[in-house]
């Protein structure tokens, strides 16, 4: 068979000029490749936040990506008084007299309406006994001049002398005559009370103003004189209820702010800060020396206060309380910094295990707090799984694996007085916790804290 070969010869001369055009910037492979992991983390809050959240989400996603707001917790181991008096100066409020005035402000709106409901009652039943007297009577509405509401509609119940259901058998004459003097009174004074002064004294700005707190100085004994830190960061605490005598536990404790917080109540006997890596544990240490003075040798020397290099889930010790504040998504840092982020390529699998850890270190905490003693899970993040899921989570595996029985604390009443101070998301949307949600006027957190009673 006969073939023949064909040679053809194609002149490139004139392709040579030909260019590769590239895509715009505004061009979705482009956009994606150039997406940072604040952008992912961004993305990410939009969908899933944007359906928890509905119309809220929009204010919540400014304050997230807005200037982020401080309160300065005063050290009591420098120069308290000078600190406090300064920062009045410069228009610092201070957090537990904001509280005060709330708590006082409830109770006598409170006060008005309960009289206002007791003189309801009064005036229904004195109208019913009115119009019994009346009920012959030709004269209609002349019931009104027999009406204690017609007669007195003004008159207000004094509360004062009413005496409290009790047997007076107890009472003793003495209780009725004025003292004049409390001989050893320091042997009478409860010690809660008797270490009243020594709270935690704790400053912010008014609601809307963004000022700086200026960067801590270090006092006449050697330590800064305050520490800053997300005023979110306050309730768990605060939750915790810290008293006298008390070996508490920071399960995660870096980079310590909290554990600061607790030691600041004098109350503790014992704070153990723990976490699972060296650079962390490095991290509790260093802000423990820079407040806390004659670290060695008063503090971790005495064993007063212990950092702990273990996973939480291994701790093996009883505690009267334990604060479990989780790694998470830290919802802020992950839209605004970009190192460490936890929504890298390479981090994905540890993002998506967090639940999982968060939820065996709440186990752990549990079995580990002493009968009647606290438990108090917190986040920095808004995510309702790693929120309530992770305590519903923990709560059915304890009820399932212990016999260990737990009450979940409802702190709504509490935290009436703390409503000017915080915005919180609406309760109907957890089921457990509490949820701080960052707010361009109050832009503190997102934090998330649940508190647990081990009852058996």
């Amino acid at each position: 068979m006969l073939t023949r070969n064909f040679i053809v010869k194609i002149n490139l001369s004139k392709y040579h000029s030909l260019k590769r055009f590239k895509h715009k910037a505004t061009h979705w492979s482009i956009q994606k490749k150039n997406k940072t992991s604040c952008d992912r983390a961004l993305d990410h809050f939009d969908e899933f936040y944007s359906q928890t959240f509905a119309e809220d989400w929009p204010s919540i996603r400014h304050g997230l990506l807005s200037k982020q707001k401080y309160i300065a917790v005063v050290n009591n181991f420098s120069d308290a008084d000078q600190t406090n008096l300064n920062l009045e100066k410069i228009g610092a409020l201070n957090v537990r007299t904001l509280f005060q005035l709330e708590k006082q402000y409830i109770s006598d709106n409170y006060a008005k309406l309960r009289q206002k409901y007791n003189l309801t009652k009064i005036w229904k039943k004195d109208e019913k006994i009115a119009r019994e007297l009346v009920k012959n009577d030709s004269v209609e509405n002349v019931y009104q001049s027999y009406s204690l509401e017609h007669n007195s509609s003004n008159a207000e119940i004094d509360f004062t002398r009413v005496i409290p259901q009790q047997d007076v058998s107890f009472l003793n004459l003495t209780e009725f005559m004025p003292v004049t003097k409390l001989k050893g009174l320091e042997d009478w004074i409860a010690e809660p009370q008797h270490l009243e002064n020594y709270n935690l004294n704790v400053y912010c700005y008014e609601i809307g103003n963004h000022n700086d707190f200026s960067s801590p100085k270090n006092g006449t004994t050697g330590v800064l004189n305050y520490y800053l830190m997300d005023g979110g960061s306050l309730l768990p605490v605060l939750a915790l209820d810290v008293k006298p005598g008390d070996k508490v536990l920071d399960m995660c404790a870096s980079p310590g702010g909290k554990s600061y917080l607790i030691l600041q109540t004098l109350y503790p006997d014992q704070v153990i800060c723990n976490d699972v890596t060296k650079s962390r544990a490095k991290r509790i240490y260093n802000v423990m020396k820079q407040y806390l003075y004659d670290l060695e040798e008063k503090w971790l020397n005495q064993n007063k206060l212990q950092i702990s290099l273990m996973d939480g889930r291994d701790i093996r010790d009883g505690f009267d309380k334990i604060i479990v504040d989780v790694p998470c998504t830290t919802d802020r840092h992950s839209v605004k910094e970009l190192e460490n982020n936890i929504f890298r390529p390479d981090r994905i699998k540890e993002r998506l295990k967090l639940p999982e850890l968060q939820a065996e270190l709440l186990v752990q905490a549990i079995k580990l707090v002493k009968i009647g003693g606290n438990i108090v899970y917190s986040t920095c993040t808004l995510s309702p799984i790693q929120n309530d899921g992770v305590v519903h989570l923990a709560l059915k595996q304890i009820w399932e694996e212990t016999d260990i029985e737990i009450a979940i604390k409802d702190l709504s009443v509490a935290l009436l007085q703390a409503t000017k101070m915080y915005k919180f998301a609406d309760q109907k949307l957890m089921k457990y916790g509490h949820l701080i949600v960052p707010n361009l006027q109050i832009n503190f957190g997102p934090t998330y804290f649940c508190k647990l009673q081990r009852i058996k």
